[in-house]
């Protein structure tokens, strides 16, 4: 008497090493999508300098006179 596993196991593999394949391919494709946004976008080379200095110029606002001075 042969269980139903013992019948339905070897069928099963094939897809789960197609799946296992394409998830593996999907995960390298993705790393390798982000790796290539961060050299683009975020890695050091992109980055400005910004001192003390620049950084008050550029958020300074003019200062207003109040009518009660």
């Amino acid at each position: 008497m042969h269980s139903r596993t013992d019948t339905c196991a070897p069928a099963r593999e094939p897809w789960r090493a197609t799946l296992r394949r394409h998830l593996f391919l999907l995960l390298a494709i993705k790393l390798a999508a982000l790796a290539l946004l961060w050299a683009l976008f975020f890695s050091p080379a992109h980055r400005t300098a910004v001192d003390a200095q620049a950084a008050g110029r550029h958020l300074a606002v003019a200062q207003q006179e109040s009518p009660h001075d």
